[in-house]
């Protein structure tokens, strides 16, 4: 399957990553009868539909949770620099050259990009 826009490639490479492991997970858990899922899916009148709901649940857990990874670190390195002014780092200087107020309560601060 080919997408032409870049990003559904990215999303759709992420799913299908997430599914994968979500459904190994969901396999593993099954295979090992961890808490008895498997024995107990077996005793059910549809013996497929316990391991069905499992592995898609998982499935669509892990691809949406692979997915939603991606795009929050899509950027990376580049967030570090300056984007032509939209964003604006601040420090915080306290400021020594301004008359001195005996006040204790209040502080000058300058802000400086």
């Amino acid at each position: 399957m080919y997408f032409k826009s870049p990003m559904l490639r990215f999303l759709f490479g992420h799913g299908v990553i997430g599914g994968g492991a979500g459904i190994a997970i969901a396999a593993g858990l099954l295979v090992f009868d961890v808490a008895g899922l498997a024995s107990l899916s077996m005793k059910s009148e549809p013996t497929w539909l316990g391991p069905f709901l499992l592995c898609f649940s998982f499935f669509a857990s892990f691809s949406a949770l692979a997915m939603g990874v991606a795009v929050m670190s899509f950027g990376g390195e580049d967030n570090d620099r300056d984007d032509g002014g939209t964003t604006v780092r601040h420090r915080m200087v306290p400021d020594t050259h301004g008359p001195a107020s005996g006040d204790d309560d209040r502080a000058v601060v300058r802000i400086r990009k």
